[in-house]
This record gives C-alpha cells, sequence and structure tokens, in this order.
C-alpha cells in the first residue's frame, strides 16, 4: 500500500468515526434532522467561499456554526422548537447552496464536487484536520461521559444536579458542525447525512446501552466508509454514494438482526 492509498483509508476510517460520533450524538439528542441541516449549512457555507474565493473549508464551518447558535441559544431564546427551525434552515440552507452553484459559471465543476464529495482528492493536512476533530470527540467523550449521559437523558433534571446542561448541549452541537466541516469535501453535502445516521441508529438497535452504543456507532461508521471506499475502488463508482449504500445496508443489517432477536424470545 502506497502512501496515497494510506491517506484514502485513513481518511475514510477516520472520517467515518467522526460522523458516527456526532450521528449518536445528534440522534440522542432527539434530533436526527439536526444532522441534515448543520450539512447543508457547511454546504452553504462552502459554496459561497468557492464563489467568494475564501477557503470553502473555513466558510464551510462558518456556516454550520451559524446554524448551531440559531439551532441552540437563539432557538431557544426565541421559544422556537429546534425541528421546525431546523427545518426552516434546511430549506434556507439548500436554497442559497444551489443558487451559488447556479452562480459559479466557469467554476461549476470544482463547487459541484462539495455536492458529491471525493474522499480520494482529500490531501495530508485535510486528513490531519479530520483526525484532530475526530480525536477530540472521543476525549471529550470519555472525559465528560457521565455529563453528557446526563444532559442527554433530561436537561431540567441535568440543570436541577448543577450541571450548565444549555451550555454542554450547545457545545456538542458545535462539534457535530466542526465534524461535519472536515469531511464535507471527502463525502459530499448530499452524502454526508447518512454516514451521521445510518450507523448511528444501527448501534442503537444493536445494544440499549449508552458507552456501547456511542462506541459501535463509532465504529460503525468507520466500516461503512472503509466499506464504501472499497467498493468505490473495486467498480469504479463514486465513494459517497458507495458509502452511502453500505452505510444503508449495515442499518439493515442491524434493524433486520433486533427483529430476528426479538422474535426468537
Amino acid at each position: 500500500m502506497d502512501t496515497l492509498e494510506l491517506r484514502w483509508w485513513l481518511g475514510a476510517v477516520l472520517g467515518g468515526a467522526g460522523c458516527g460520533i456526532a450521528g449518536f450524538f445528534l440522534l440522542a439528542l432527539d434530533l436526527p434532522f439536526l444532522a441534515v441541516c448543520l450539512a447543508h449549512a457547511a454546504l452553504a457555507g462552502a459554496v459561497l467561499g468557492h464563489l467568494a474565493g475564501v477557503s470553502p473549508t473555513v466558510c464551510a464551518f462558518g456556516g454550520a456554526l451559524l446554524a448551531a447558535g440559531l439551532l441552540g441559544p437563539a432557538a431557544d431564546r426565541a421559544r422556537v422548537p429546534t425541528a421546525t427551525l431546523s427545518g426552516i434552515l434546511f430549506s434556507l440552507s439548500l436554497g442559497v447552496a444551489f443558487l451559488g452553484l447556479g452562480l459559479a459559471g466557469g467554476g461549476r465543476s470544482p463547487a459541484m464536487s462539495l455536492l458529491w464529495g471525493n474522499l480520494l482528492l482529500l490531501d495530508w493536512p485535510r486528513l490531519a484536520a479530520v483526525a484532530a476533530v475526530t480525536l477530540s470527540g472521543a476525549v471529550l467523550a470519555a472525559v465528560f461521559l457521565k455529563e453528557i449521559k446526563a444532559v442527554l437523558f433530561s436537561r431540567a433534571v441535568a440543570w436541577s444536579c448543577g450541571l450548565p446542561a444549555s451550555a454542554i448541549v450547545y457545545a456538542l452541537i458545535a462539534w457535530c458542525g466542526l465534524a461535519i466541516t472536515v469531511n464535507l469535501e471527502a463525502v459530499g453535502g448530499l452524502m454526508l447525512y447518512s454516514l451521521l445516521v445510518n450507523p448511528a441508529a444501527a448501534a442503537r438497535q444493536l445494544t440499549d446501552r449508552f458507552s456501547r452504543a456511542l462506541a459501535l456507532a463509532a465504529m460503525l461508521a468507520a466500516g461503512s466508509a472503509a466499506g464504501g471506499l472499497g467498493l468505490a475502488l473495486w467498480r469504479d463508482w463514486p465513494a459517497g454514494a458507495s458509502i452511502v449504500l453500505v452505510s444503508s445496508a449495515v442499518f439493515a443489517l442491524a434493524a433486520a438482526g433486533r427483529a430476528v432477536r426479538g422474535n426468537l424470545r
């Protein structure tokens, strides 16, 4: 295996693990649509950055961070349900992204690549960013596991116990936005949602224990990304679409396995 192939596989495994952790947190918050909202906010930011000649990655994080702020503190103060605001921001982000793609003109191809992603173009600096974000999420989850569990179980109970419940939720959403941003160009804005949700949902089919489900979500997402990469190389298919197919199959197998176990009891 040469260094180029090593970069592909490391990007798939590390990026997948980060998406699995982010997806688990978003599902635990009972806000699965928040994942697609953050992904498309990051996509819109990246497209606008491309048009303005500014780093798409920086602008993607700005878009995701703006969405995270609107879906966290702003939503709480305005007393608007987060699910409702997520839907509004999703449609706005998608409109902005496609408007930017329409205005891209001669730069249409690089901008279009943000939709579908290309894991094979992941360079070492971006891989380092993916690794850093994934590692930071794993460390935070390990160090603050009890606090995160308490907040995700009930914000009101956590607050009554003296925990900064809202701050923890906002920090989780912001970190999820960061995880989405660093994987945007590799997986693609339209494909990223499946890697966030499918493995995390599969993990919840396999176990009800919080810490075990979190670890399983990371492993299944890493396996889905690596499996998608392998399928893409084998069949000469787009990597992003292949990852979607593998992650969907992972969830289907997990759900079928749970149904079989339920029938055997």
